[in-house]
């Protein structure tokens, strides 16, 4: 067994004159080689190579945009062949919120593909090196106390946005499989939003947090 380190969840809805977040942390134990599809997906992937942001993420932002779209093009797959290993090598994460995700994940239709928008790149970037460079408590206000809905209106996204976050000490993939498990949030907030067939645009952010975690920012929109 590994040395447990907390990873933290966080979501926020934007609706109008609602803002609501929902935090919970679980603890587990770090271990190596934690499982991944063997098989790259060439049509996510070639998609996004097409796209002239795609060359300006970073490594760690290229495999949260991946993976976050692996598992939206073929929801069932992603149960399959990201989730369930995760359950073997986890098993304390089975439960009512993994039979819930699988139900969930096999009844879905494929998914639009996140189109990268350069608006929500910026804010998703600026959030996690804003929280990042303080370690402060992940929150979706800024240090300076500029919250969300000021932020999207400040870089021009005037409809539905939705922000979704984590602070890991894990790999990333494991961070999406948990934030689609949403571990004691009945509203399962953060599965609702990765499975919004209304949401396609994204900006995503990653930055190193502290000794051996980083925190991830995942901004998602409606068609501007």
């Amino acid at each position: 067994m590994g040395k447990t380190k907390p990873l933290f969840l966080l979501c926020l809805f934007l609706f109008p004159l609602l803002l609501r977040g929902q935090l919970y942390v679980v603890e587990l134990a770090i271990r190596k080689n934690l499982p991944a599809p063997v098989v790259t997906d060439t049509t996510v992937l070639n998609r996004l190579q097409s796209d002239p942001l795609w060359k300006t993420l970073s490594l760690p932002e290229q495999e949260l945009v991946y993976w976050t779209n692996y598992s939206r093009v073929n929801p069932a797959r992603f149960w399959d062949s990201v989730v369930v290993p995760h359950l073997k090598v986890y098993p304390s994460l089975a439960g009512p919120e993994s039979a819930s995700l699988e139900t969930d994940l096999k009844a879905s239709r494929p998914l639009p593909i996140f189109s990268l928008n350069s608006r929500l790149l910026q804010t998703a970037r600026l959030h996690a090196l804003d929280i990042a460079r303080s370690e402060s408590y992940p929150s979706h206000n800024s240090t300076n106390g500029t919250d969300f809905n000021t932020r999207m209106n400040e870089a021009g996204i005037r409809k539905c946005a939705y922000q979704n976050m984590a602070v890991g000490a894990h790999s990333i993939l494991l961070s999406i499989v948990l934030l689609y498990l949403d571990i004691r949030l009945p509203e399962q907030g953060h599965r609702k939003a990765l499975l919004n067939p209304s949401l396609i645009e994204m900006g995503v952010g990653y930055a190193p947090y502290g000794k051996d975690r980083f925190f991830l920012v995942q901004d998602m929109a409606c068609k501007q």
